[in-house]
């Protein structure tokens, strides 16, 4: 009979990887608990977390995502049909739009940062603050010295 890896044992991409889905687990398990169970949280990581509170060209969110435009249209256009997002005439520009928050997409938004905020305060009383600190600095060093990393550095903003 195969024993178990232990963590020890895993290579680094393989826990990151674990803890990465760990993490889509319970965001999705709170969002499904909201009542949003329509929603991925691919939606959250990669289009509300790039969104600007006051709108945001659909480009720009797929650069910011690191995604192709069609990509991010398919995902904005099924938020939109959720009543998640909408798109409105950009009034910096008006022959473009932009994608902005519906009230549906706020809650969602809201309910995914405060799982975010929960899960690092629950990660940092295991590892402690500081070590968590560490790791992510750590990372970010890592992603900073990558040229593969480059140009799409994601931006973190609130609705």
């Amino acid at each position: 009979m195969a024993e178990e890896p232990t963590s020890a044992a895993l290579f680094l991409p393989q826990l990151i990887n674990q803890a990465f889905d760990l993490i889509l687990d319970e965001l999705y398990h709170h969002l499904v608990e909201a009542g949003h169970e329509d929603l991925r949280p691919t939606h959250c990581l990669n289009v509300f977390r790039f969104m600007d509170c006051d709108g945001t060209r659909p480009t720009t969110l797929a650069r910011r995502a690191g995604m192709t435009p069609q990509a991010m249209s398919e995902l904005v256009g099924y938020l939109e049909q959720r009543d998640y997002v909408r798109r409105v005439p950009d009034p910096t520009d008006g022959r473009g739009r932009v994608v902005i928050y519906a009230d549906r997409g706020i809650h969602a938004a809201e309910i995914s940062a405060t799982y975010f905020a929960d899960m690092e305060a629950r990660w940092g009383a295991i590892v402690g603050p500081d070590r968590l600190q560490d790791i992510k600095s750590a990372l970010a060093q890592i992603l900073d010295a990558s040229p593969a990393h480059g140009a799409h550095t994601p931006r973190v903003s609130a609705p």
